[in-house]
């Protein structure tokens, strides 16, 4: 058995770094503001970065794009970057807000899970429709584990003992599951991640040509 696994890049905790992030959440704000600006034919009219760049009116603009250009990647970069906010927010999975990897979860499942959640995770993990992720989990002293149930009892004395004899299988399990939940809704996933980096993109190309401008101005001017 060789576990199956994406590419690091477009799992979730990858995409919380590119879709939810403190930077992410005031670039969404700029949607709405841009709509009246972008959209106002007066304020658009008025649009020019030039004296920012010390350039005067009867100078040539030192600007590779013109200010309308600029407003326009900025609102639809801004857009985009709360599309990929929205669609983070709808399909991420919950255990992200809780753990950022499997050790850190593999530790709150010691610390506060019950035993009906743990025995929950392990039928999901051994459900026929799971995809093996680790193989820490999955092969023990070279030989393939059989999907048999470790996790019994209620009272907190049979808890203490079941993880004191099955620690180790608890932790790996807790891990294969995060995991798991991190490769959950494929298409969400690179949706979110495209229309994250697609979004940045169009934002960093007028923030570029106003720096170019005035880096220009600085050392020729």
């Amino acid at each position: 058995m060789k576990p199956s696994t994406d590419w690091k890049g477009v799992r979730w905790e990858s995409v919380k770094g590119v879709a939810n992030n403190d930077f992410t959440r005031v670039v969404a704000l700029i949607p709405i503001a841009g709509y009246l600006i972008l959209f106002n034919d007066e304020i658009a009219g008025m649009a020019s970065f030039d004296a920012l760049a010390g350039a005067g009116e009867a100078d040539r603009s030192p600007f590779l794009l013109d200010g309308l250009t600029k407003f326009r990647l900025v609102f639809f970069g801004s857009l985009f970057v709360l599309c990929s906010f929205l669609t983070y927010r709808l399909f991420r999975p919950e255990v992200l807000e809780a753990s950022k990897n499997g050790l850190e979860f593999s530790e709150l499942v010691r610390q506060r899970y019950c035993v009906y959640e743990l025995a929950q995770i392990e039928e999901s993990v051994h459900s026929e429709s799971w995809v093996e992720r680790t193989e820490a989990f999955w092969i023990v002293l070279g030989k393939q584990r059989s999907k048999k149930p470790v996790v019994s009892g209620y009272r907190p004395d049979v808890r203490a003992h079941m993880f004191s004899k099955h620690g180790d299988y608890i932790g790996y399990l807790a891990r294969e599951w995060w995991e798991g939940m991190m490769h959950t809704y494929r298409p969400a996933r690179i949706c979110s991640l495209a229309f994250g980096v697609g979004g940045y993109a169009m934002l960093a190309i007028p923030t570029l040509d106003v720096a170019q401008a005035v880096l220009r101005h600085l050392f020729t001017g």
